[in-house]
């Protein structure tokens, strides 16, 4: 229950895990499918299907036009104005270019090493844009139960296929045929959450000024944030020999469950921001209280990941991707950062031209730093640019949030509360290794130390909920 007084329905905790279970099952599938595969089967053909999900990746953000975004940016009503406005020249506008990332899709997967024919990478696109739109549209309305469900029968479904072909019993053709199956019975089941929530909300509320402004720059936003977490492996996936972009891949891969547990905590801070009666003072401590529970959360997961480098690619990995530890300790840079959302108050605000502008400088920052960053590190160069263009960007959208909010920028931080965090769990985190790493074998380090952080993490959020009710 939430506190008497408290300015929301449901409280964030609630919302940012509801959210979090619904993305998690999706995530959880592909790592366990990243582990069987790295450990089950040649680099090339590795590479070959890490670049296939790399492109895909692309191609269905740039297709969805940031509409999953916009969505929970307004209230149910004002959403369902907004939809009820457009016509049919409208909708086909937005068929037609699905269709064409499809064939753009389709034609990048035209090489000797494609795992999958072009029209399964096409129709998988295709079918995959409505689900990620009917799934915001049902967050809307906090069909959350109903959502999960659906998630997780789609998650138990990609992780037999992944098996099915690490056995093997089929070949990746038939892998992307469970896939399309999957996705076609999970297109249907939110179409229906969809109609039943339709049906329900009556017209009551207007369409909010400026709504097609915001989303120009949600949609560029959006495009421009995956090109910069893609760019390099995008890039890369086409100039790279196959076993090789395994290497840069595995060793610059984002840690799964962060950018989950980020978006979870934006998505739930959206929600709560429109509600009417939350001031902009409320809504600045509502996003420090949720960056010092994700520093909770995310800094012993950092230092974790730092300080078991070693003993986490020996293990998981089995010793075939040991030169990738180096890419991994620097791209590990920008974990932190995952403690704090630099974009809700600007993205409630409908300051959508702020954030268009700092991921544009944001890319061009790293495409700059790019190349002589290669000279001189190598690989790690190319990883590094991007550290170091991300930490720029995060200054430049505190900044613009701490101006519209009229605050001081430290204002806007839990800074005394992270300094006590990152001192707390990283020094707790260095002598649990270096005792573990004196008496214990290599994946006794790993899965002892997995063990207390897993620990550790499940007391930080039973803590949060007790403090929550």
């Amino acid at each position: 229950m939430p506190k008497p007084g408290a300015p929301t329905r449901s409280t964030l905790l609630g919302t940012s895990a509801s959210i979090f279970l619904i993305r998690f099952f999706p995530t959880l599938a592909s790592v366990v499918a990243l582990v069987w595969l790295s450990r089950s089967i040649d680099p090339i053909w590795y590479g070959s299907y890490q670049g296939f999900w790399v492109q895909w990746q692309v191609a269905h953000v740039v297709a969805c036009l940031g509409l999953p975004t916009l969505m929970l940016t307004y209230s149910r009503g004002q959403v369902h104005a907004f939809l009820r406005r457009l016509t049919m020249l409208h909708w086909l506008g937005a068929v037609a270019w699905i269709c064409l990332c499809a064939v753009g899709l389709m034609l990048a997967q035209h090489d000797d090493m494609a795992l999958f024919p072009g029209w399964q990478s096409a129709l998988f696109l295709v079918l995959n844009v409505p689900v990620a739109v009917l799934e915001a549209y049902a967050l809307l309305g906090r069909q959350f139960r109903a959502v999960a469900l659906v998630s997780g029968l789609y998650a138990g479904l990609f992780v037999l296929s992944h098996g099915l072909r690490t056995i093997p019993l089929i070949g990746f053709s038939n892998l992307m045929n469970l896939l399309l199956l999957g996705s076609g019975l999970r297109l249907l089941l939110l179409g229906g959450l969809a109609w039943q929530q339709w049906r329900a909300v009556p017209l009551t509320a207007a369409v909010p000024a400026g709504i097609r402004h915001l989303w120009l720059h949600t949609a560029l936003n959006e495009v421009v944030q995956i090109l910069f977490r893609w760019v390099d492996k995008l890039v890369l996936s086409f100039l790279l020999p196959a076993a090789l972009f395994a290497l840069y891949f595995n060793g610059t891969i984002d840690v799964p469950f962060l950018p989950l547990l980020l978006g979870a905590a934006g998505s739930a801070l959206l929600l709560h921001f429109h509600e009417s009666e939350v001031s902009d003072t409320q809504r600045v401590q509502l996003l420090k209280s949720t960056a010092t529970l994700l520093g909770r959360l995310v800094f012993p997961l950092f230092f974790f990941l730092v300080l078991f480098r070693r003993e986490l690619f020996g293990v998981v990995f089995a010793h075939r991707y040991d030169a990738a530890v180096p890419l991994f300790l620097l791209s590990s840079l920008v974990i932190p950062l995952r403690a704090y959302n630099f974009t809700a108050l600007l993205q409630h605000k409908g300051k959508g031209r702020i954030i268009t502008t700092g991921a544009v400088l944001d890319l061009l920052l790293a495409l700059l730093l790019m190349y002589p960053l290669y000279r001189w590190l190598g690989l790690g160069g190319v990883a590094l640019a991007f550290v170091i263009s991300t930490w720029w960007q995060a200054g430049f959208y505190l900044w613009h949030t701490a101006r519209l909010m009229e605050v001081r920028w430290a204002a806007m931080l839990p800074l005394r509360t992270w300094v006590l965090q990152l001192l707390s769990f990283g020094g707790g985190l260095l002598l649990l290794h270096e005792l573990l790493a004196r008496y214990l074998s290599e994946a006794g380090v790993l899965w002892t130390g997995t063990g207390v952080v897993l620990a550790l993490l499940a007391a930080q959020l039973w803590q949060a909920r007790r403090a929550d009710e």
